[in-house]
């Protein structure tokens, strides 16, 4: 568990390099035999001139390279597993991941479309899961996607208990799609007039940005940071943003916090009063 309130962080259990180093030994085992069995075939029957003297130095060969190559995937999955570790925050989940390339997904909640909890064959032999977040809009799954590699954004393989992740994240999800508190009676009462008042509100929001002057695009360039990275980082769409540096309503007090916390500025540099 993280020292930080309310966040919980973790890694990927060792089983996970079991489970891989056996589907490799499987596969391997599989082309070596196949090799072999051809080689002595084709001794046998004739299709080309192959001494069987040299059939030894052929099962040599051909099994040093699979326990060579078993080795590889060995090392290769020792290292993943030791690189890999996720972190449910307050704003986003971040997985970190990679052996020659090391990779750092952060993935805001209000991105968040599905969470799938995969328990293969393998798996239930290691009793491991796989937890896959899908996500909308996201280049990393569509670059996998491209590779041939059909792999989500938010992929965190031999888990030990994934309900806990789960949990977490839609705890996460729930808190931060909750409908601010005031706002229900604006919004949901009566039923018949929802809409007329969820309208009223946002229009009265933006009418409010109008004494409102704000600093954020300045600040944001100085930090060399782009609007939609500073989207990311604080939880909320590009547009909301957008409407933000163009003064047309005015944040809460969490969002304008989070902004100056991503900006290293104080509240009142990004925002004032006309």
């Amino acid at each position: 568990m993280s020292k930080e309130k309310n966040s919980y962080e973790g890694s990927i259990s060792n089983s996970y390099k079991n489970k891989e180093l056996l589907k490799s030994i499987l596969v391997l085992g599989v082309i070596s035999t196949i090799i072999i069995s051809i080689a002595i075939a084709g001794t046998f029957l004739s299709w080309w001139i192959f001494p069987i003297e040299w059939m030894s130095l052929m099962f040599i060969i051909v099994y040093g390279v699979f326990g060579a190559i078993i080795l590889i995937v060995y090392i290769y999955n020792s290292a993943y597993v030791r690189n890999f570790s996720y972190k449910i925050s307050e704003n986003h989940i971040i997985i970190r991941h990679g052996v020659f390339t090391k990779i750092v997904a952060t993935i805001p909640y209000s991105r968040i479309q599905n969470i799938n909890i995969v328990n293969g064959v393998f798996d239930r032999m290691f009793k491991t899961f796989t937890v896959k977040i899908e996500t909308a809009g996201s280049s990393a799954a569509a670059a996998s996607a491209q590779k041939g590699i059909v792999r989500p954004e938010g992929y965190i393989p031999g888990l030990k208990n994934p309900m806990i992740i789960e949990k977490k994240i839609k705890e996460m999800m729930t808190k931060y799609s909750a409908v601010p508190s005031g706002l229900e009676d604006k919004i949901f009462k009566p039923e018949e007039l929802a809409f007329d008042n969820f309208i009223s509100y946002i229009l009265s929001k933006m009418r409010e940005g109008e004494k409102l002057k704000t600093s954020i695009t300045e600040l944001r360039e100085k930090a060399n940071i782009s609007a939609a990275a500073l989207a990311e980082k604080v939880g909320v769409p590009l547009q909301t943003i957008n409407y933000l540096a163009e003064g047309r309503y005015n944040p809460s007090l969490a969002l304008a916090y989070k902004i100056a916390e991503v900006l290293q500025c104080r509240i009142e540099d990004l925002f004032k009063l006309v």
